[in-house]
Parts: structure tokens; C-alpha cells; sequence
């Protein structure tokens, strides 16, 4: 006997293609700053910020090779920030009421403009320099100040929504967090550029881990804009323990992702560590929920693409894993931090790509378990 949760809620067909949408360019946006990061070509013009157009006027006979992916990446970034500003406009125009809708639309807007005011306060001809004089105080201050402050009242619409138990309230808060996570991650590249000479490789390391960050939260937006046509039921154990084990893996694979960025960037031995010692907590982690997820009295059916995505991902990034480190590590010569080779260069980027994808498939796997074992509905036998 089939017991089957009807799923009757208010689809929302155009924030799923906008999450979708976003959620490939985000991938791509990190497939070419993994790719700076490997050839550590991050800083072939400090110059920023730079209009989407900037590359156009250029003189094409000097750039490297380097300085086109830098650039391209920065273009990359700004249609990754429109498409996820389509994202949070819809899903903010489910709101029920006109003025709900029109002051969300007032203020998504006000934090992209207050970032635009903050990003021109920049003189780029002084702050080769001078980083510090070249910024013009005041316009930056009002800048922030808009964004920040339409910021702040969206995320207070989005709590309120939580305490009425509004329907699209999971959606619109993932949204929002997408977009002033892109935005934040933006700027945070920004000031890798600008601030290298000053606070050093750091913010290059942040950077790298937060990039991977915002690829799971545009993911699990895409995931909740997708309803499916029905629920399953889940017995009482399961929706105790299989939403505990989803978020169990979120957690851990964000540690991992500490400790990775961290031997990506310097290569310190205690990283190197406690990044294997992760690799078998994650690798036990994806096991033990796969296989509860494939022993669900209802749901097997329902978790199988995310048991299959998960045992594959892993898989496929230990192998990786090892061959990057063995290439990178274990040579018997001077750590060379950049990639020497093309094949050095596919093995890390793919490696870390890939564990951008884990993250994002158990968020995305986390959610939906929560989603399914929070749900109440009609029940219907089959």
C-alpha cells in the first residue's frame, strides 16, 4: 500500500526558471574563478570595479590569457547578479497584497542601486596609489546606507512572513539570501582586487568558500520553486531522522569546505589534515543517508535522484580528491602552488567544482527532506 501526501500549494513556474537559470550561470561564474584560482591569475589587473564592457576597450594584443578569464568571470558575475535579481522579483511578487509587492520591488531595487552608488565612489586611476584616499567617503556611506537599509527590511518581510506562515515564505527568504549572497560575493571579489596590496591572499581564500556557498543557497532555490506533483508520507522515525542526518551533511561538507579553500590557497599541512579526516566524515555521512533515504517505507521512490546524485558526486570527488593532492603534494619537488600542466590545472578545477556540486545537491537534498517531513496534507491510499 502507497500512501501519497497531495501537494496543493501555488506553483511558481517563472522563479523556478529564473532559479534554474541562475543557478547554471552561478556555475559557471565558479567554474572560471576556480580556474583563477588555479592558475592563480586572480590579480592580472587590479584595477575595480569595472563596467560589464570594460574588456571591449581594451587593447586585444597585450592581455594574457589569464586577464581574459579574469574578466570574463567579472562579466559572468554581473549576468549572475540580473538573472538572480529576476529570481527574487518573482518570487517576491507571490506576495498577496499590491503593497507587499511594491515595496519588496522598492527595496530589491535599493540595494542594487545603493551597491552601484558605493562601487562609482571608487577614483580606479588614484586607488593604483592610493586604495584608500581614492574612496569618496560620503557617496560611499550613502551607498551602503541604501543598501543596507533595504536589506534589512526585506529580511524583516521575509521573518514576518515565517511568523504568518505565509506559504512562499522558505522561497522568498532562500531568494533573498541568494541575492545579497551574490551581491556580497561580488563585492568580496572586488576587494580581493582592490585591498591585495593591503590585507594580503585572505579575502581570496573567503572569497573561494563563499562562492560555493552561494551556488547551494541558488540551488535550493530552484529545488523549492520545483514542486513536484505530490509529496510522500514518511513514517514518524524517518521525519525525525533523515532531516537530522540531511542537515548533518550540510554542516560537515561546510567544514570540509573550510579546510579545502584553505589547502587551495596556502596548502598548511593542519589544513591538509583535517581536510582528509573530513573527507571519511562526509563520505560516512553520504553513505548513512543514502541508505535511509533508499529504506523509506514510502519515499524510496521519491529520494532515489538524490541517493544517486549523492553516491556518484561523492565518488567521483575522492577520486579526484586524491589524484589533486598526489599532483599537487606528493611530486617529491617544491610546492608549486599554480597549475603547471593542463592536466594538473583539469584535476583541481574539477575537484573543486565538484565539491561546489556536493554541497549544493545534499542542501538541495536537506531542504526537500525537511520539506516532505514538514508537510501535512490529505492523505489518499493507492
Amino acid at each position: 500500500m502507497n500512501k501519497i501526501i497531495n501537494l496543493a500549494p501555488t506553483k511558481t513556474p517563472i522563479t523556478a526558471v529564473c532559479s534554474w537559470i541562475s543557478a547554471i550561470l552561478v556555475l559557471s561564474l565558479l567554474t572560471l574563478g576556480t580556474l583563477i584560482t588555479t592558475y592563480r591569475v586572480g590579480m592580472v589587473d587590479p584595477i575595480w570595479p569595472t563596467e560589464p564592457w570594460y574588456l571591449l576597450s581594451q587593447n586585444w594584443s597585450e592581455p594574457s590569457a589569464g586577464y581574459f578569464i579574469e574578466h570574463i568571470h567579472r562579466v559572468v558575475g554581473y549576468i549572475s547578479g540580473f538573472a538572480i535579481l529576476g529570481m527574487i522579483l518573482t518570487s517576491f511578487l507571490a506576495n498577496k497584497t499590491i503593497t507587499s509587492k511594491v515595496a519588496s520591488i522598492f527595496c530589491i531595487l535599493g540595494v542594487s542601486l545603493g551597491v552601484a552608488i558605493a562601487m562609482t565612489s571608487i577614483d580606479r586611476t588614484k586607488a593604483l596609489a592610493d586604495p584608500i584616499g581614492a574612496v569618496n567617503q560620503m557617496k560611499m556611506r550613502i551607498g551602503l546606507g541604501i543598501a543596507l537599509a533595504s536589506a534589512a527590511f526585506l529580511m524583516f518581510q521575509s521573518i514576518n512572513a515565517f511568523k504568518n506562515k505565509q506559504q512562499h515564505a522558505g522561497l522568498q527568504f532562500l531568494a533573498l539570501l541568494s541575492y545579497l549572497g551574490v551581491i556580497s560575493q561580488g563585492l568580496l571579489g572586488g576587494l580581493r582586487v582592490y585591498l591585495h596590496a593591503l590585507v594580503g591572499p585572505e579575502l581570496a581564500t573567503i572569497h573561494g568558500a563563499t562562492g560555493q556557498m552561494v551556488f547551494a543557497l541558488v540551488a535550493g532555490t530552484a529545488i523549492l520553486a520545483t514542486f513536484p506533483g505530490a509529496f510522500p508520507k514518511l513514517e514518524d522515525k524517518e521525519k525525525r531522522i533523515l532531516p537530522f542526518i540531511g542537515w548533518a551533511l550540510v554542516v560537515a561538507l561546510l567544514f570540509q569546505l573550510a579546510w579545502a579553500v584553505i589547502v587551495r590557497h596556502g596548502g598548511q599541512p593542519w589544513a591538509q589534515r583535517l581536510h582528509m579526516i573530513g573527507a571519511f566524515i562526509v563520505f560516512g555521512i553520504v553513505t548513512w543517508l543514502s541508505l535511509r533515504m533508499a529504506g523509506s517505507t514510502y519515499a524510496r521512490a521519491f529520494f532515489k535522484p538524490y541517493t544517486i546524485l549523492l553516491g556518484l558526486v561523492v565518488f567521483v570527488q575522492v577520486i579526484l580528491g586524491v589524484e589533486a593532492y598526489l599532483g599537487k603534494f606528493a611530486t617529491g619537488k617544491p610546492l608549486i602552488q599554480e597549475a603547471v600542466s593542463f592536466g594538473q590545472a583539469t584535476v583541481r578545477t574539477l575537484h573543486a567544482l565538484t565539491g561546489a556540486l556536493l554541497l549544493a545537491i545534499a542542501f538541495a537534498a536537506a531542504l526537500r527532506i525537511s520539506q516532505v517531513a514538514k508537510y501535512k496534507g490529505l492523505q489518499n491510499e493507492s
